[in-house]
């Protein structure tokens, strides 16, 4: 099927140069060098992954979704030439807005680079719409309480294979030890017990802040097996 029509091809270079946004049945009708048609777009929808997730630490799950729900939309658009992340329907599937194998890959490397996550190729045929790749990006950017027990358990592994591969330091050694893991339990326990926690915390806390560093390392040795 052949259509006569008149095309701005000048408009239309002009929009590739500035914007780098083009619908993709239009791409191939003008020749734009590849980093100057790129560098813009990059430059405007690409976070640094450190701010992203300082960002979403700061906020509930529902509005985390909604900053990683915006920020995929903004590369939909910047992949599929839209004016913009409000062209994007978030429920409509990827398969229903054209994306195909290779656009699905220029959306996973996006991505990759706005989120520091590394994500896989089938990314958009795992996660089919635009609200599902957000809410999966979430759980591995920010992930819940409950998701998050896992990597904290093997974290502190971690620290228990320390402690129990190291010869006991000296007296100045073992007292930093100590109070850096009371500040620790300190700020972990902070804002974590009910009312009627907090006069046994209380007693508790008292007991630690008056035993001496022999008394504490006794304790982190039954607990740990340190010998």
């Amino acid at each position: 099927l052949l259509v006569p029509m008149r095309l701005d091809l000048p408009g239309l270079r002009a929009q590739a140069t500035s914007t780098g946004m083009l619908p993709p049945l239009l791409r191939s009708l003008v020749r734009v060098p590849a980093p100057t048609r790129r560098t813009a777009v990059t430059a405007a929808t690409t976070a640094p992954s450190g701010a992203l997730v300082e960002r979403l630490a700061a906020l509930p799950e529902a509005e985390q979704e909604a900053v990683l729900l915006d920020l995929v939309c903004t590369h939909v658009a910047a992949v599929l030439g839209y004016p913009g992340p409000e062209a994007v329907d978030p429920a409509r599937s990827f398969n229903e807005v054209g994306f195909d194998s290779l656009t699905a890959v220029e959306l996973r490397n996006r991505l990759n680079a706005a989120t520091g996550v590394r994500l896989p190729a089938t990314l958009v045929f795992d996660y089919p719409t635009p609200t599902a790749l957000a809410a999966f990006l979430r759980d591995e950017i920010a992930p819940s309480g409950a998701a998050a027990v896992t990597p904290l358990l093997a974290e502190l592994d971690r620290l228990e294979a320390s402690l129990t591969a190291v010869a006991l330091p000296d007296d100045d050694g073992r007292s930093q030890i100590t109070a850096r893991l009371q500040e620790l339990l300190a700020k972990w326990g902070d804002g974590r017990k009910a009312p009627e926690e907090e006069a046994a915390a209380a007693e508790v806390a008292e007991e630690i802040e008056s035993a001496t560093d022999d008394d504490l390392f006794d304790f982190i040795g039954k607990e740990f097996g340190i010998s």
